[in-house]
C-alpha cells in the first residue's frame, strides 16, 4: 500500500537540522489515490510523513517501517547534507539564512503561473493583495522571480520553479524546525512557510498545511485528554513584593538580550511592539541553564558578567557558567531526589514517579532544599514551602492533576497506587489519533476562528505594522542579515557558520561525559569543511584548524565531508568554554565553542530572539602546540564558611 502511494505521488521533502539556519520541510503526497482513514489510521493522522529526528546529524525519515532510500522520489533543500539521504533522493544546497528569498520566489511563480489557490486566500486569509504587490515588485520595482532568488540563495531558478509546482499540485505539507529562526530576520521564515502553504491551498486537508516542532518532544503525535501537571508557582502567596521592577515582571526582559541588560542598565529597546527599560542588575541567581554555552558572543558575556556585584550559580555539574560564578550551590542530579514528570511531552502520555534511587553525593542537595533555606534565611520560608516537603508538593501536583482530570472524565488512581507502581499511562481516544491541524477552522473559520485579530492567517499584519520596526515589516520580507554570504565581509570572512546540535549531546548537556570520546577530534569540537575548502586551506581530516570571526577564536578539529555547501562550515553547538587564558576577553578558546564567533544581536525588535547562525569566519590550520581542554578538570575551589 505505501510503496504504491509513494510510486504514485512524487514526494518532496526538504529536511534541516534543528539548528541549521536556513532549513524546512515540505512532505508532499496525493491523497486522492488512496483510502484516507486506511492511510491515516497505517500512518498517523498527526502528519503523513513522520521526521524522526535527533538534534545535528543524526537524522532520519520513516513512514510505516519503509526507509527512505526505498522512496522512489525524494527532494531535499539544505545547506549541509543529512545521513539518511538514499540513492534516489535530490539534495538542493541553498546559502545559509536564504530560505525567505527562494520562497518568495517559489509564491512569484505559483502567482505568476495562476497556481494559486485563491478561493483557500479569500476564504482563509487576510492582506493577500499587499503581500503579492511586494513579491510581483510593485512596492519596491524588483520582482521576486526564481532567476532574483537564484542570485541570493544560489538554486537553480528552474529548481525553484519545480518545487513550487510540484507542492502545488502534490498535497504538501511545510514542516519547521526551531534553529531556522534562530538568525537575523529569522521570524520571517516561519511566516513565509505558512503564507507559501496558504497559497497551496492544503492547510487544514490531511497531511497538508504547515507545522512546526514535528522534531522535537512528540510534536505531531496523538495527544492524551490528561491536564498538564503543574508546578511550583514563581509568586509565593501573600504578595508578589520584590518581584517586579517600575511595575514589568522581570520575565519580560528577552532571554536573549541578557548579556545587553547587563551592560547597558537604563537602555530602553523596542520588543514586540512595547518599550523597554533595562534594570541595573545587581545580583544574579541563574539555575537551570549554562549561560556560557547558550548565549551568543562568549567575550562580551564575558564583560557583562562582571557587572553585577555578585553572581551565583546552582548545578550539578561544572559547567563554564559555575566556573565564573562567585558562589556555586551544588544540586543534586535528578537520580538522588524525589520528582514526578509527565512523558510523551507535547502528547502527555503519562506521568512518572521519579523515585530517588541514592542518598545526595558529597555536598549537594536538592534544589528544592536548597531554595527552602535560602528562603529560611530570608525570612520567608512559610511562603516559599507553604507548609510542604518535596513529597508534599509531588502529591499536590498529582492530586490537583487527579481532580482536573474527573472533570472531564477521567479517571485516575490515588496517589498511593501510583508511586508504588511509578507511572500512569493515560489513554488516546480515536479522535485525538485523527486530529487533523486547522482542520475545524477549514471547514468553518467563522465558527473556528484562529487566534490572530483578525482570526484568519494574516499574510499582512496590521499590528505589526503599527509598530513601525525596519526589521520586521508588516508581512513577509527578504531582509539581508548584517552577516551572510552575500555581505561584503565574506570576502575577509567567507564561510558561512551554522551551529547544528550534535547527535552526542542535547545542546551543552553530556559534553563532560564520553560523548565526547564518539565526536572530537584530538579533543576538540569538530568542525564540518567541504574537500574544495578543505584543499584550498590545505586541510584534511584529523588537522585542528583555527576559526576565527570578528568576535573571536575557536580551535577545533577538522572533518572534510561532501555534505555541507562549499562555502559553509558547521561547528555543532554545545562544547564546553575552554579559554586558553580564563576570564579574559578575547582569550582564544581551544575546545571549539560555537558561540565564541556568533554574533549578540536581536533577530528583530519583534522578538528579540537569539541569532545564532548569522555568523561569517575565516578559517587557518593550526600547527601550533594544543593546550590542554580544562573545561572537564575540577577546578580549585574554597569551601565557604558556614
Amino acid at each position: 500500500m505505501i510503496k504504491k502511494l509513494m510510486t504514485a505521488a512524487a514526494l518532496l521533502t526538504m529536511v534541516g537540522t534543528a539548528s541549521s539556519a536556513t532549513l524546512y520541510t515540505t512532505g508532499v503526497l496525493d491523497f486522492n489515490k488512496t483510502t484516507k482513514g486506511s492511510y491515516l489510521g497505517k500512518i498517523g493522522a498527526a502528519v503523513p510523513v513522520t521526521v524522526l529526528k535527533k538534534q545535528g546529524s543524526l537524522s532520519y525519515v520513516r513512514i510505516s517501517g519503509w526507509t527512505l532510500a526505498e522512496y522512489p522520489s525524494m527532494i531535499f533543500a539544505e545547506p549541509d547534507a543529512a545521513e539518511y539521504f538514499g540513492k534516489n533522493c535530490e539534495w538542493i544546497a541553498p546559502k545559509p539564512g536564504t530560505d525567505v528569498a527562494m520562497m518568495i520566489a517559489m509564491a512569484h511563480e505559483l502567482e505568476s503561473s495562476g497556481k494559486v489557490d485563491r478561493e483557500f486566500i479569500r476564504k482563509y486569509t487576510v492582506g493577500y493583495d499587499k503581500f503579492i504587490a511586494y513579491v510581483l515588485g510593485k512596492t519596491d520595482g524588483v520582482a521576486k522571480t526564481p532567476a532574483w532568488a537564484e542570485k541570493i540563495c544560489g538554486v537553480k531558478a528552474d529548481a525553484i520553479k519545480r518545487l513550487a509546482h510540484l507542492m502545488r499540485e502534490k498535497r504538501s505539507m511545510l514542516m519547521g524546525g526551531w534553529g531556522i529562526r534562530r538568525a537575523q530576520h529569522g521570524e520571517q521564515v516561519h511566516w513565509m512557510m505558512v503564507v507559501l502553504a496558504a497559497m497551496c491551498g492544503h492547510i487544514g486537508q490531511p497531511g497538508g498545511g504547515f507545522g512546526f516542532s514535528y522534531h522535537y518532544s512528540n510534536g505531531g503525535a496523538a495527544t492524551s485528554m490528561a491536564p498538564a501537571l503543574g508546578g511550583i508557582s514563581a509568586n509565593p502567596k501573600g504578595g508578589s513584593e520584590g518581584l517586579s521592577w517600575v511595575g514589568e515582571s522581570l520575565a519580560t526582559i528577552p532571554l536573549a538580550r541578557f548579556t545587553d541588560c547587563f551592560l547597558n542598565p537604563g537602555k530602553t529597546i523596542d520588543y514586540n511592539g512595547k518599550k523597554i527599560t533595562y534594570p541595573d542588575i545587581r545580583l544574579v541567581f541563574w539555575s537551570g541553564g549554562n549561560p556560557f554555552a547558550q548565549q551568543e558572543d562568549t567575550n562580551g558575556l564575558i564583560k557583562a558578567w562582571k557587572r553585577p556585584e555578585t553572581t551565583i550559580v546552582c548545578d550539578t555539574v561544572w559547567t563554564a557558567s559555575a566556573r565564573f560564578a562567585d558562589i556555586v550551590l551544588p544540586a543534586c542530579t535528578s537520580l538522588e531526589r524525589v520528582d514526578i514528570t509527565s512523558i510523551g511531552s507535547y502528547s502527555n502520555l503519562g506521568y512518572v514517579a521519579m523515585q530517588q534511587a541514592i542518598e545526595p553525593q558529597y555536598e549537594s542537595h536538592s534544589d528544592f532544599w536548597i531554595y527552602r533555606e535560602l528562603s529560611k534565611k530570608m525570612g520567608f520560608e512559610k511562603e516559599f514551602t507553604e507548609g510542604l516537603d518535596e513529597m508534599g508538593w509531588i502529591r499536590r501536583f498529582y492530586e490537583n492533576a487527579a481532580k482536573e482530570a474527573r472533570v472531564n472524565g477521567l479517571e485516575m488512581p490515588s496517589f498511593e497506587e501510583f508511586w508504588a507502581r511509578g507511572y500512569v499511562l493515560f489513554p488516546v481516544d480515536q479522535d485525538a489519533r485523527r486530529y487533523n491541524y486547522l482542520g475545524d477552522f477549514r471547514r468553518n473559520p467563522i465558527v473556528n476562528p484562529l487566534g490572530t485579530e483578525s482570526g484568519k492567517i494574516e499574510i499582512f499584519s496590521k499590528k505589526i505594522e503599527s509598530y513601525k520596526y525596519d526589521d520586521c515589516p508588516a508581512h513577509p520580507t527578504w531582509m539581508e542579515p548584517t552577516e551572510w554570504l552575500g555581505a561584503k565581509m565574506a570576502e575577509e570572512y567567507p564561510f558561512a557558520l551554522l551551529t547544528s546540535k550534535s547527535r552526542y549531546r542535547l545542546h551543552s548537556q553530556l559534553d563532560s561525559t564520553a560523548s565526547n570520546l564518539f565526536a572530537n577530534v584530538e579533543d576538540r569540537e569538530p568542525v564540518w569543511i567541504h574537500p574544495d575548502a578543505a584543499k584550498k586551506l590545505g586541510l584534511k581530516s584529523g588537522d585542528v584548524a583555527k576559526v576565527t570571526s570578528r568576535r573571536g577564536s575557536v580551535l577545533a578539529g577538522v572533518i572534510v565531508t561532501d555534505r555541507i555547501r562549499p562555502d559553509t562550515v558547521v561547528i555543532h553547538h554545545g562544547g564546553w568554554y575552554s579559554p586558553e587564558e580564563p576570564g579574559e576577553e578575547g582569550s582564544l578558546d581551544v575546545h571549539g565553542c560555537d558561540n565564541v564567533l556568533t554574533i549578540d544581536i536581536p533577530s528583530s525588535k519583534l522578538s528579540c530572539g537569539n541569532v545564532a547562525n548569522s555568523t561569517q569566519v575565516k578559517i587557518e590550520r593550526w600547527d601550533d602546540e594544543l593546550e590542554p581542554i580544562m573545561a572537564h578538570v575540577q577546578p580549585k575551589t574554597e569551601r565557604a564558611d558556614d
